[in-house]
């Protein structure tokens, strides 16, 4: 396995293709666990100075115990940090050690330095991240902040844990936080904050925008997709601005969670007509 020394590298190997968007970076791939590769090789190659929250959309939170520890990891592969492990041992890791359900990546990148906190949004299967009161201590004793909240038109909303200001619930404020929105003495409420100080990857689980009917899985119809997330101005403004904010994006089409790929793939050719401009080429040129 040749070493990747960009981003763009990605797009060499299997389950990858890099696409560009603005000044940054969009990676497409079919497996969440995935994901790590490239938190290992954006961490190798410089783009963060700090290890990077991650806001991903998701309809299941992915938090379940990995049952692997950095210590025993670090002793398997006789390294004292994790940028000294080379890229193939490492994504042979997370294809054969980690769950080839997709469920415990989160915990695992956390572990392994490459996450610091995390909000996903629109999860209602699970309950991993409340069994834990929203907070997992990795083995080099770090405490690590996890959030689940509901879909973008109710959490910005005035009773939502980003839009209200009341801040009803603790751990708005933590929330908040994260999304370095909404907090005085940015200028105002309403208001992301003037410079990104917290850096983070924002990412896309295609089934979150998934419905069940006659124990079938769904894309949601575009009118759906629309109500929510394009006609809503509130929620356009700011899924742009977090597109916009973000240092990497990543799109998890996990196709078998969907549906299968023709529902998938309806999933990704809406975020690429409404957010992405096209860059990536889901519609077929004329």
């Amino acid at each position: 396995m040749q070493p990747i020394t960009s981003i763009c590298g990605l797009s060499f190997h299997a389950n990858m293709k890099v696409f560009s968007f603005g000044n940054k970076h969009i990676v497409l791939y079919d497996d969440h666990r995935s994901i790590l590769n490239v938190l290992f090789e954006a961490k190798k190659t410089g783009l963060f100075n700090t290890t990077p929250n991650i806001i991903f959309f998701d309809r299941h939170d992915d938090a379940c115990n990995p049952e692997i520890r950095s210590g025993d990891l670090f002793e398997k592969w006789g390294i004292d940090r994790i940028g000294d492990v080379s890229s193939k041992e490492f994504w042979s890791f997370v294809e054969f050690d980690l769950s080839g359900l997709d469920d415990d990546w989160l915990l695992a990148g956390m572990e392994l330095d490459l996450i610091n906190h995390a909000v996903v949004i629109g999860q209602h299967e699970n309950n991993n991240i409340q069994s834990m009161n929203n907070r997992y201590e990795s083995t080099d004793g770090k405490v690590h902040e996890l959030f689940d909240i509901p879909h973008l038109n109710w959490s910005i909303g005035s009773r939502g844990c980003l839009g209200d200001n009341v801040i009803k619930q603790p751990f708005y404020k933590n929330v908040r936080n994260i999304f370095e929105y909404n907090q005085p003495p940015f200028g105002s409420y309403d208001k992301f904050s003037t410079e990104v100080t917290k850096p983070f990857v924002l990412d896309f689980d295609l089934d979150c925008f998934t419905t069940e009917c006659e124990d079938n899985t769904f894309a949601w119809p575009e009118a759906i997709f629309r109500d929510k997330y394009v006609d809503n101005d509130d929620v356009k403004c700011f899924m742009q601005r977090i597109i916009e904010r973000s240092s990497i994006i990543t799109i998890c089409r996990e196709p078998d969670c969907c549906g299968g790929l023709g529902e998938s793939n309806k999933l990704l050719w809406y975020l690429d007509k409404y957010f992405f401009n096209g860059c990536l080429q889901t519609s077929p040129i004329r």
